[in-house]
This record gives structure tokens, C-alpha cells and sequence, in this order.
């Protein structure tokens, strides 16, 4: 069976987990795989076609993805759409595409795709040789990804989690999965555990899945050494020689590992010695690929010559991140068996404060220093709200002497199939405003109280001003106070009334820029992209 799997062509961080389950299922079947990521055109038709989904939002893109590909199936009964969105908008999924195959929830038995052997492909092993078939480069692609549990012992309204895996459960085969990886595809340096709330277990499972990732090495100590490119291609290559599609991304893979090796400053006895062999061999060959693949042993030599000697430290990430309601000293104690990084703990309400901030004092008595953790806005909070957890985050960097990376995560709803929800506190410019300042931290703000002010202001007076700014004045903020128009603009907005300051807001969030009232009009002539002079250096963009 020649089997396609699809991710669409949206951005995302983490590869589709799904798929490479699937991946690992078929190829236990002796079916041949190939993974594609985006529209691309294909040349004859596949036994089956499994297109992965993530987001709501996403929605029109799958759909095109879905009809794109429904031309290169043998029959449109063997596409099968699953993932997160394909389970939160099954209906309409089923309804737009014409596709009845929607797959909801977990494969927990391959019968979910017509099988009759009864697998339980959600617990397989991942293949990470599909990643080699794509040229997109996921931010997190080289890492091991596994659970230990799934689901979630709470419902929060804004999550999908109970939806897409329903109550905690624990799913612990952890030392099979890596020790599966490593023989399979090589050993990597981290992990990223995908469990929704690890603290929801009991103490005895939690020690459990310590005491397993501590046997897999996964210890407060460096004992990984970066294992050889050459190598991990050319197995790869070996499993995949038969499928010349899968190959044709590995080849380029393997000529710029080559052409890395080749610039490298190397001793110069050694650099004569490539070149010798290279000089030997290569009248040989036509092709250079050829070339190292029939000498791999010594490309995989040489470059072990010139690889980093030094052991590097392992580490862990929950990266679903912590409850930190469910944080107690004891729990505490068994996880700082693990050099867990970044020590992630939401921080979704401004009631939690107290919690939140006792959850990370704790952490950091037991020697972490870096968190990492997720602030929802825009979900029954208000603007100010945001602006207060930033800057509990600053004050407790300082008193603890550790670094917190702030992550503010804009809420839409899982059933929307667009982005566009404003909450009822909040209004378009203000989440317009957040997203320019964010943009300047790629979403991250690291923490610096220097940063922090000069972004969201000094005060609740300086931040809703800050607020409340045009686009550009914000974006640009060196710039436009540099040639006086920030200032120009702040005298023209504080004329204005409460009331009229809200009118403005207002008119500006629905991208309206003129009004009766003479003294708002003249303030929104700052919000006319026109009115703004075009010349900006771009070098001081923003803060």
C-alpha cells in the first residue's frame, strides 16, 4: 500500500505527532510512506492520503488542502482527516469537504481506520524519519516528543484538552518510546513531554516517570554528545533507498552536511587529508552524493574528528506547562531529580496570583532557574490585568535572582473557524496594540524591567496610553519620538475626555477615521496611515 501523509501548509512549532504515529503503523505493515507538508502537485495516485489538523482557525486552509488532494487518491473514501480541529468541527468538516472519513479523538484502535488488526496506534512508537521528507524545519523538530499521561483532571472553558482526550489517564511507557527512538532514528538530547497536567497524578506514578527518565539519562548531569549528521543521514538513506520520492530531500541534507564539514577550519594536516581522499576518489565519481555514500565510513570519521568533545547537559521540558495549584513540596522534591528546562507554570488569571507566585518560589528553592510560563488574555479578564502579571513576572526575576520568559497567549475560541474574538473587556486596538509591542520579542517577553517599562509603560496611566497609541507611533516609537510627532499625538489625545478617549478607541478598532467631533477628528489624523510620514528608519523599529 502506498500511503501520503499531510500536514497543511500553516506554521507550527512541533511536528504532527499523529502522522508519525500513523507512519510508524503503516511501516509495520511493509506499506511504503511519504510525508508532505503544504499543497505540493504529486505525479499518480496513493492507496491512502491521512491529512493531519490543528487549530480552528485554520479551518479554509485545510479545507484547500483537503480538495487539493482528493485528485490524488484512488478513491476519496481513503482520505482520513484527523487531529484537533477534525475532532472540535467534525460535522462541518464532514458537510464542506465531502470527505466522510473524519477521524475524532485519539487512535486509540487502527479499526478507527478500517483495520481489523486493532492496533492501538496512539501509543506506537513516532517515526522521526518523516521529517527528513519535508524541507520545513519545525522550531522544536530535533527533540524526542512523547506523553506520560493524557488528558486532564480539570475542564477549563477555554481548553479543548477534555474534548480531544477526556480524563486523566496515565500512559507511562515512556523507556520503551525513547529506547524505541534511539535504536530506530538516534539519540537526541531532550525531551518534550506533551502531558496536559503531570501534577495531576498520584505521588507513586509521578516518582515513576522521574525514576524512568533518570534511567533513560535524562540526569542532573552533561552526558550527551552530539551524534554524527553523516551518520544519522545515511541510515535514513538505507531505510528509505527503495522509495526514491523519500530520498531526493535526503541527498540535499547530506550535501550540505558535506559542504558544512568542507568549510570547517580544520588543522591543516587534516584538511589535506579531505582533500587528498576527495582528490583519490572523487575522478571516480559523477555524482558527489554517490561519493559519500560509498565512503561514508570516513566522512563519519572525519567528522567526528572535528565534533564537539564536550558532554552537554540533557534536559526536560513539560511543555504543556505546570498546575501550579497542584505544586507541593513534595512533588517538588521528586521532579528536581530532573533537569527540567524551562519550568513552565501557567499563569492564565490574576486571581492565582498568590499560587502562581508560590508555585515559582518554590521551584526556585529547589535550584530552578529558568521559567517559562503562559499568560491568557483576552478570556474574562481585562487589559490591566495582563499588564500585572508582566510585571509580578519582572519583580519576582528580581527578588529570586532567575530568569521568566512570558509567553501572552491572545484566546479564541476553539470553535471558531477565524481569529477575530474580542472579549468583552477588551477592544480591537487594544489587542492590535499587544500584538506590536509583542512583535518586537517574536511573543516573548524575557523579563527586563528596563524592557518592560519602556514597552507597557511605568504605570496603569502610561500603559493604556501606550495602549491607545496609532500603529505606527507604537511600532515605530524611536523613530516618531525622535521627530516630534509622539509628542504631537499625546497632546492631541489628552484633550480628550474620558468619554471621548473611548469614542476614539472605539471609532479606530472599527477603522473609522473621521468624526463630527472636531476634537477626536483631529486626533484621528494620526491613525490615517497617510498622514504618517513614510520615511521611517526601520532600524528603530519599536521599543
Amino acid at each position: 500500500m502506498d500511503v501520503l501523509l499531510v500536514e497543511p501548509a500553516y506554521k507550527n512549532k512541533y511536528p504532527p505527532m499523529s502522522l508519525m504515529k500513523i507512519s510508524t503503523y503503516h511501516k509495520q505493515r511493509k506499506d511504503t510512506v511519504v510525508f508532505i507538508k503544504g499543497n505540493k502537485k504529486l505525479y499518480g495516485k496513493w492507496d491512502r492520503i491521512y491529512i493531519t489538523t490543528l487549530f480552528t482557525f485554520n479551518y479554509k486552509d485545510v479545507l484547500k488542502t483537503i480538495n487539493h488532494y482528493k485528485k490524488y487518491v484512488t478513491d476519496k473514501n481513503n482520505i482520513y482527516v484527523g487531529g484537533i480541529m477534525a475532532t472540535l468541527l467534525s460535522d462541518d468538516l464532514r458537510a464542506d469537504s465531502d470527505i466522510g472519513n473524519i477521524v475524532e479523538g485519539r487512535l486509540l484502535d487502527s479499526a478507527m481506520l478500517g483495520f481489523n488488526d486493532h492496533v492501538n496506534i496512539d501509543i506506537l512508537p513516532l517515526d522521526y524519519d518523516i521529517l527528513n521528507d519535508t524541507e520545513y524545519v519545525y522550531p522544536s523538530g530535533d527533540n524526542f516528543f512523547a506523553y506520560t499521561t493524557r488528558g486532564c483532571v480539570n475542564k477549563c472553558p477555554f481548553c479543548a484538552v477534555p474534548t480531544l482526550e477526556g480524563k486523566l489517564t496515565i500512559t507511562n511507557n515512556i523507556v520503551e518510546q525513547i529506547r524505541t527512538a534511539r535504536e530506530l532514528y538516534g539519540d537526541k538530547r531532550n525531551v518534550l513531554l506533551m502531558d496536559n497536567n503531570i501534577l495531576g497524578i498520584p505521588i507513586n506514578n509521578l516518582q515513576k516517570i522521574v525514576d524512568d527518565l533518570n534511567e533513560l539519562g535524562f540526569v542532573n548531569e552533561p552526558n550527551y554528545k552530539y551524534p554524527s549528521e553523516f551518520l544519522k543521514l545515511f541510515d535514513t538513506y538505507c531505510r528509505y533507498e527503495s522509495c526514491k520520492q523519500n530520498t531526493a530531500l535526503i541527498r540535499e541534507k547530506m550535501l550540505l552536511v558535506y559542504k558544512k564539514l568542507e568549510t570547517k577550519k580544520m588543522a591543516v594536516k587534516y584538511k589535506n587529508a579531505l582533500d587528498e581522499h576527495i582528490l583519490n576518489i572523487g575522478s571516480l565519481y559523477v555524482d558527489k552524493f554517490q561519493m559519500i555514500i560509498d565512503n561514508i565510513d570516513f566522512f563519519i570519521k572525519l567528522e567526528k574528528k572535528y565534533a564537539y568533545k564536550k558532554s552537554m547537559q540533557r534536559y526536560v521540558d513539560f511543555n504543556q506547562g505546570m498546575d501550579g495549584r497542584l505544586l507541593t513540596e513534595e512533588k517538588m522534591a521528586i521532579l528536581s531529580a530532573l533537569p527540567i528546562r524551562p519550568f513552565r507554570i501557567a499563569f492564565d488569571k490574576i486571581k492565582y496570583s498568590e499560587i502562581y507566585q508560590k508555585a515559582i518560589r518554590l521551584a526556585a528553592k529547589y535550584n530552578v532557574c529558568e521559567f517559562s510560563n503562559y499568560l491568557l488574555y483576552n478570556f474574562e479578564d481585562n487589559p490591566f490585568d495582563l499588564y500585572k502579571r508582566l510585571e509580578i513576572n519582572v519583580s519576582l526575576a528580581e527578588e529570586l535572582g532567575v530568569h521568566i520568559y512570558s509567553f501572552p497567549m491572545k484566546f479564541e475560541p476553539i470553535e471558531n473557524k477565524q481569529r477575530g474574538h474580542v472579549d468583552s473587556n477588551w477592544n480591537l486596538h487594544y489587542l492590535r496594540s499587544v500584538k506590536a509591542i509583542l512583535n518586537v520579542s517574536k511573543g516573548v517577553f524575557g523579563g527586563d524591567r528596563s524592557f518592560f517599562e519602556r514597552a507597557f509603560g511605568k504605570n496603569k496611566e502610561e500603559f493604556f496610553e501606550i495602549l491607545s497609541m496609532p500603529k505606527d507611533i507604537l511600532t515605530y516609537r524611536k523613530y516618531y519620538e525622535e521627530n516630534g510627532v509622539t509628542q504631537q499625538w499625546k497632546t492631541a489625545f489628552h484633550t480628550l475626555t474620558k468619554s471621548e478617549k473611548n469614542k476614539l478607541i472605539f471609532l479606530v478598532s472599527n477603522d473609522k477615521f473621521s468624526y463630527k467631533n472636531k476634537k477626536i477628528n483631529y486626533v484621528l489624523q494620526f491613525y490615517r496611515h497617510e498622514n504618517l510620514d513614510k520615511k521611517r528608519d526601520i532600524i528603530n523599529i519599536a521599543i
